[in-house]
Order: C-alpha cells, then structure tokens, then sequence
C-alpha cells in the first residue's frame, strides 16, 4: 500500500463498510479522474484519501491512472462546443478586433513574430486513456506561446512566459494548475513567483521531481538570450544559474536522464534569425556548469521546437538525453546518432521517427506515455488531425488517427503530459 501510515490509520476500515481495505483501494483507484472532485464529498476518509499524493501512486501502481496529454494552443473557434468560454473573453475579442492594427503596427516596430491579429491561446487536454478531449477554464489570459511543463510527483502544470496578450511583450508570468487540489472542479490554478527576467520562445524542462529549468528565448528587443534559471515548484522560488555560452533563441529544453542535468538544443543567436545551430549545451548541478556538444541537430532551416521529443526512459548508465527526431517523409536523415561532449560525460542520442507527411505540411509531434504523438495541419487529408504511433510493433510501429474534434484541431505551441 502507498498510503501512509498516518494517512492509513485515520481511514482504515472506513473506505468502503465491510470491505477489507486493500480490497476498498482497489475498487477506488478504478474510479475515473473526472469523478474525483465528487468523491471528496462522499465522506472525509476519502477526502482525506483523495487529496493525498500518495493515492495518485496507487493508481499508477494499478495501472489505472490517466494519462493526460496537455497543450498550449490557439482557440479556433470563439466558443467551442464541448467546453464553456473562459470568462471575459468575449469582451477581450472585441478589443482585439478593434485593436488589431496598431497590434499589427507594434509587432513591427518591435521585430517581433508576424500574429495575426491577437488570438486566444487555451490550454486543451487529451486524455489518451478515456480518448476524450476538454478545454481546462482559466481566470485570465494566458501568454501567448506560453511553456506548458509537468511536473508528475506534485500534480501540477505550469505555463511560463510568453508574450502578454495585448502588448505582445515578453512576460515573467507563471500559472501553476494543481491536478490534486482545489474542489468543484478539482482542479485549481494560482500564481507563482515570476521569472526573474521576461523571455519568450525558451527551453524549458522538469527536471527531478520539484525542479524547472529554463534558459534562452528572447526579450522584449528580439535580442536571443544566454541567462538561465531553475524554480522550486515546492518553495515558489527561482534560483539563477550560470549563464549559457551562447545566447539561443527558439531552443528546446530537456532532462537528462541521471544526475538531473539540463539539454538546450539548438536556437539561433541575435544576428541569425532562423539560423539554427547544431549544438546543445548540458547544466551540469554538479558543478554548477554548462558544456556544449557539438553537431546534435543537422538541420539549420528547421527548429527542434515541435520536432524533437524525450523518447522513452533511459536504463543502464546512460547519462545525457536520448530523444526523438521527427522528420518529414522527404527529408533525408541518418536513422540515428549519439554525440558526446569534450568531457566524455554527457552524450545526446537522436533516434529518427518517419512522419507520413511531406515538407509542405506543418507538423507539431511530441511523445506521450513512451509513444510517438504528432498534430498535422496545412492541408490534405491528415490536418487537423492528431496521430500516434505505437512503437513497440515491430518495422518501428505504425501511425493509428485519434479523432480531433475541430475546436481542438490548431496546432499546439507547447505540450507536457502527466498521469492522474
């Protein structure tokens, strides 16, 4: 049993009347995720239960937990069907209709991205295991191209950063949603302590179980960034690091596995936008620095954002980050490679994963519960469409379509995903 003992002995005998314990749990980590809220009402044994950490390990224990597959991504339609609008969004669509060409004047003057308008961004969830899809209600606006970033053991998501909705400025801004806490929903959201420097288009990683890294992106003057810092999910606190060797923009972050170190691949610097570089660069918490590898991403018209994923677990020894590479079905690659630093102690290994589509479409894949997930857009029969790919088939698996309903249907700025 993972409850405590603390916990056990308050709810002990009290779970289900004339049901030994062990058999009450069983019967109550069947109990879908969305029922949970409800449950905590029931009686205070399974509050107490309920809201305990501990009963989330059960599940996963059981193999009942869900799997949740969260993204950032832009609202395709102002209200979409199975999901009631955020509060003061219609408003807040008017304003961006009548101010949409002095934000288009702005974004000019300031170099930044070309945006359309000023869309509203969501944070839309998957859930892989029931395949059901909803829009989680949030009090206010998120940043646009805000980092969505799990961490597991405390039940919560954060969106970091980003681009303020109207002035279309780099934001320090952090919303924590807790899975665990709160009722009505069950869920809650509230502020954490801001980054200590705004940026947008970062790396960004949980690393550890409390642990999140960023470092790069860029300011509010489209200036790439080499500044680095770690937040404390427990102590809502940001800690900063020693800053990289080179300032990257449009970089992507990782764990490494062992040693909870830090992967920045690639992003290109100020005066070469568009740019990417071929390298990466490893935090090492040991030593409190940062070591660069050289020749990881071969491909300096294309962004690892979207097109790189951490693949499964590492076992063994190895200490460094082993990631997918998704690549168009045009795009010549290597089948896979492993690059290590100067030190011998860090090692990036890349593992190409075919998507069956050309380079004309535009694609955003990731990985979810140790499979291969990717969004399609821009056209033909697969857009708007997500996919995930079995891996564990042999010839590599195959690509099976998830119904996307339209409102879900945009392709995604940043994911993560988590089991409850």
């Amino acid at each position: 049993m993972g409850v405590s003992k603390k916990k056990s002995g308050e709810i002990r005998g009290d779970l289900i009347p004339g049901l030994p314990e062990e058999l009450a749990m069983e019967c109550l980590v069947r109990v879908p995720f969305e029922f949970h809220s409800s449950m905590k009402s029931v009686c205070s044994s399974w509050r107490s239960l309920i809201s305990d950490r501990s009963f989330n390990r059960e599940r996963r224990s059981f193999g009942k937990a869900e799997s949740l597959l969260c993204f950032v991504q832009p609202l395709n339609s102002p209200s979409p069907v199975n999901s009631p609008m955020m509060e003061g969004d219609v408003n807040e669509k008017k304003k961006e209709e009548e101010g949409e060409s002095q934000t288009q004047q702005q974004q000019q003057q300031q170099q930044q991205p070309r945006v359309t308008g000023t869309p509203l961004y969501g944070l839309s969830v998957y859930n892989a295991t029931r395949d059901t899809w909803h829009r989680v209600a949030i009090p206010e606006r998120i940043p646009l191209f805000c980092e969505c970033v799990a961490i597991q053991d405390a039940g919560k998501v954060l969106l970091i950063g980003g681009w303020d909705p109207e002035t279309l400025q780099p934001v320090r801004d952090v919303f924590v949603l807790d899975f665990f806490a709160g009722e009505g929903s069950g869920r809650r959201w509230s502020r954490g302590k801001p980054m200590s420097a705004a940026r947008s288009f970062f790396a960004c990683a949980a690393v550890g179980s409390t642990k999140v890294y960023v470092a790069g992106g860029h300011d509010d003057q489209k200036n790439a960034l080499r500044s680095a810092e770690v937040y404390d999910v427990e102590k809502d606190e940001w800690s900063i690091l020693p800053p990289m060797a080179e300032g990257r923009d449009e970089c992507h972050g990782f764990s490494t596995a062992k040693d909870f170190g830090f992967c920045v691949l690639s992003g290109y610097g100020t005066e070469t936008q568009g740019q990417f570089r071929s390298d990466a660069e490893i935090y090492d918490p040991i030593t409190n620095s940062w070591s660069i590898i050289e020749n990881v991403w071969p491909f300096p018209d294309l962004s690892p954002r979207g097109r790189t994923a951490a693949a499964a677990e590492s076992t063994g020894g190895f200490r460094g980050c082993k990631l997918w590479c998704f690549v168009d079905s045009e795009r010549q690659s290597q089948p896979r490679w492993e690059i290590e630093d100067d030190s011998m102690k860090w090692k990036v290994a890349m593992e190409t994963i075919r998507l069956p589509v050309t380079t004309m479409t535009s694609v955003f894949a990731g990985s979810l519960s140790g499979q291969a997930v990717a969004m399609i857009g821009g056209g033909g029969e697969e857009s708007g469409t997500m996919m995930v790919k079995t891996t564990a088939e042999k010839n590599g698996g195959k690509w099976s379509h998830v119904n996307t309903p339209c409102s879900f249907s945009s392709l995604p700025f940043s994911y993560s995903s988590i089991f409850v």
